[in-house]
């Protein structure tokens, strides 16, 4: 996509001055210090920088999986900030789709019941859930490997597992927490070519967390973390847009 194409894209995720501290008094650590950010539909964005700089945490609080202390976020118009916990976990379970760095799978199941997992909580009938979840493994190259165990899989494959059960119960909202890391460079490139193509769906988007610069070319804009604020924020045409967060 280019620069222009998603800067006219409406917003898919919109945090304003988002704080968020661990722990009390003395020991507290303050990891989101008034973030400002944002996420466009039919872009893939990156979120990068060092260790403890809020990467993870700022993920965590868009994606609903944890509380924070002060701010607003949108997500698809959806005010996560307004919301009661079981209406933030209603809308999570419908509308996010999560993809680690560790898989996750359950090893204990093959791979459609991996991916069947979304469906099933949100009401699917098991055969409902299996036929989709199958239909989902064919889409991304693992026609036929559906009863295996992931145990039985490459690296690679385990992580297109992982990727199908994030996408089976058709989130807009994708989230990536280092999702290529584990990978060699050919494996995280062929991931980052599938995470590129969903992240092109006009009504979704796909935002990865990472510190795996080989991958920061697939990214249409990169949003750069320090010390729980967000810097700086550019495209791939090195275009610099105004920071997102407070100095």
């Amino acid at each position: 996509m280019s620069a222009s194409a998603t800067t006219s894209s409406p917003l898919a995720v919109q945090v304003r001055a988002v704080t968020k501290t661990f722990g009390t008094g003395e020991a507290a650590v303050r990891a989101l210090k008034g973030v400002d950010f944002t996420a466009r539909q039919g872009e893939l964005l990156m979120i990068v920088g060092p260790s403890g700089c809020g990467k993870t945490t700022l993920l965590s609080v868009i994606a609903g999986t944890l509380n924070f202390d002060g701010g607003e976020i949108e997500v698809f118009g959806s005010s996560l900030h307004a919301m009661k916990p079981r209406h933030v976990t209603e809308f999570r379970k419908r509308h996010v789709g999560f993809i680690f760095q560790q898989f996750n799978l359950i090893p204990t199941l093959s791979c459609v019941e991996n991916v069947s997992v979304p469906l099933l909580i949100n009401g699917a009938s098991r055969r409902e859930a299996e036929r989709r979840a199958e239909a989902m493994l064919d889409q991304i190259g693992l026609q036929g490997r559906g009863h295996e165990r992931p145990t039985n899989l490459s690296g690679g494959q385990q992580q297109r597992v992982a990727i199908a059960r994030a996408l089976v119960h058709e989130p807009r909202l994708v989230i990536c927490d280092e999702p290529t890391s584990a990978l060699d460079k050919d494996t995280g490139g062929h991931i980052m070519d599938l995470l590129r193509d969903v992240a092109r769906h006009p009504d979704r988007s796909v935002i990865v967390v990472t510190h795996d610069n080989r991958i920061f070319k697939y990214a249409d804009r990169l949003t750069e973390m320090e010390d729980g604020r967000v810097q700086r924020v550019h495209d791939q045409g090195g275009n610099f847009e105004e920071s997102g967060g407070t100095k």
